[in-house]
């Protein structure tokens, strides 16, 4: 007879447990372990990562829970939205290219130098929503361990000091939000801008309320407006700020013209010819972009505002709000700043549209054309 402890082969012993057995099952037993060491010895040499006898993925598949068909509906709805968005991507060639017809390394090529087509072929999907899932994707909407579900605020708070995600704990019946930097890493990193759960959704639920109530308001002015029979849309604010630029511009262009001749007259070395030059060339870049974006908005603004304005309708869907879902925040809101002394500052989506809808608004409703923008 032989004395084995059963820890040493079943893994759900957690304390010793010795039996005795006679020699043959002893090595049995033995034998089975020798084969096992082989075996992870043979997986190691041939550098598997899962078992040699089945197919692939099978020790993975096995760890798995056997999903319910409400989960099955959620992942093929989750996978449906996200085929479609892909299927809305633009053509892109260019995306790789070979170094030289000698030395055969593939690089990749930075997405700016991609050859794009857009429009190549009809997409499945609107781009509104391919937007939303875009944005949805770039959120940290991790769940809690033990639950499925998100909470209401998860992937739109962050720290207004150090700009990191603010996590959600629970203590008792009270739940709380708090700095991750200052909960996770260090004290002295940042401090706790810490907020009542309670308190954060009646503020948040607010300010929705009061966004609401001037689109709204923004709607009817409108309304009123393109209802009349003559219509302002020339902003002298715009005019202004595209006057300015342009005029900065032209003497980005001349000192950028001057400097060479100074190189040439040996006023200036070669360097710094070459810093000064890179350095105009940069203030020549940027304000080209803002003159691109402020004739944008003129033109735009040229060709007045409609009722159903994409911002407008985005906000008055929700005209009798009364509580807050995850959907209203995913479609109103791009994130919330939380600060030290508990105060929050909410991010709306299409606040650049507003912001336009008001001046259209406000260039029709002043008497004076000067004071206008």
């Amino acid at each position: 007879m032989t004395t084995i402890n059963l820890k040493d082969f079943y893994s759900w012993y957690l304390t010793d447990e010795y039996i005795e057995v006679s020699d043959e099952v002893a090595a049995v037993f033995l034998a089975d372990v020798r084969y096992e060491m082989a075996y992870q010895r043979r997986l190691s040499r041939h550098k598997a990562q899962y078992s040699l006898d089945c197919d692939d993925g099978i020790e993975y598949s096995a760890c798995l829970h056997e999903p319910t068909p409400q989960e099955l509906l959620e992942r093929m709805e989750r996978f449906c939205l996200l085929w479609n968005a892909l299927n809305s991507l633009p053509e892109a060639q260019g995306r790789r290219r070979v170094k030289s017809y000698k030395v055969h390394e593939i690089e990749a090529v930075p997405e700016d130098e991609w050859v794009t087509v857009p429009d190549t072929h009809e997409a499945i999907i609107d781009k509104e929503s391919f937007e939303k899932v875009q944005a949805l994707l770039k959120r940290d909407t991790r769940s809690a361990p033990k639950s499925r579900e998100l909470h209401l605020f998860s992937g739109f708070l962050r720290c207004a000091d150090c700009g990191k995600a603010i996590t959600r704990s629970q203590s008792g019946k009270n739940v709380y939000y708090a700095c991750s930097t200052y909960k996770n890493r260090s004290r002295l990193a940042c401090s706790m801008h810490s907020i009542k759960h309670n308190r954060l959704e009646a503020a948040v639920l607010f300010a929705i309320q009061q966004q609401v109530h001037l689109a709204v308001s923004y709607s009817e002015l409108v309304a009123r407006i393109n209802s009349a029979p003559i219509k302002k849309s020339q902003s002298f604010r715009l005019d202004d700020l595209i006057t300015t630029k342009e005029r900065e511009l032209a003497k980005v262009t001349r000192y950028k013209q001057s400097i060479y001749q100074d190189w040439k007259d040996g006023e200036i070395t070669q360097q710094e010819y070459r810093t000064m030059k890179a350095d105009y060339e940069q203030q020549s870049q940027r304000l080209s972009d803002i003159l691109e974006r402020l004739t944008a908005e003129r033109a735009e603004l040229a060709n007045g505002v409609d009722q159903e304005h994409p911002a407008l309708v985005a906000f008055m869907k929700f005209e009798n709000i009364d509580g807050l879902s995850r959907e209203i925040l995913i479609e109103l809101i791009d994130h919330i700043k939380v600060y030290e002394n508990g105060n929050i500052s909410v991010r709306f989506k299409f606040a650049d549209e507003l912001r336009k809808i008001a001046e259209y608004i406000e260039i029709n409703t002043t008497t004076d054309p000067a004071v206008a923008g």
